[in-house]
């Protein structure tokens, strides 16, 4: 066991912990100085999903045009404060996450499969419906109701969105 000060490509220092051969400690180190630190690399990966997210929302968004737009956007930012036991609502709001990362890949697959006339006329209709499961995604405040329905969450969000707008 030995202690090593590694300095990063980001230019943070840490100080590590290495176990085993010499040599391998050594090629452990290298690999390390070539990498940024687990905090910098933690925010590009998320950087990258969030670009990622917005790219997808985007290519929607052009694809169904303006009328879908304030829809989608709604969507991928369709939160509310959970209520139960923290461990609850850490649960719900990653069951939570999935359904609307579902909801926005449903999306997209539809309007990939749209031919360009049908798109104009669909629109409206998509938007109105993505309002619809937007307003229930931002009204259950209930963990357990997440918890309850997480094996089916968008059939659920779906039976939901069309009770409230029948």
């Amino acid at each position: 066991m030995a202690h090593y000060d590694i300095t990063h490509t980001c230019g943070h220092d840490e100080r590590i912990e290495l176990f085993g051969k010499t040599s391998e400690r050594e090629r452990r180190i290298e690999w390390l100085q070539e990498r940024p630190c687990t905090e910098c690399w933690k925010k590009e990966r998320a950087a990258e999903a969030e670009a990622r997210k917005n790219k997808e929302a985007a290519m929607i968004v052009e694809k169904l045009g303006n009328d879908a737009a304030d829809a989608v956007n709604a969507l991928s930012n369709a939160t509310c404060t959970l209520e139960g036991s923290a461990k609850q609502v850490a649960w719900a709001e990653d069951i939570r996450s999935k359904c609307i990362a579902q909801a926005l890949d449903q999306l997209r697959n539809l309007a990939a499969r749209l031919p360009g006339e049908a798109i104009a006329q669909q629109s409206a209709a998509l938007a109105a419906r993505c309002n619809a499961i937007t307003s229930v995604i931002a009204n259950k405040t209930s963990a357990a109701w997440w918890i309850d329905n997480r094996d089916d969450i968008t059939g659920a969000v779906a039976r939901e969105a069309i009770k409230a707008h029948a």
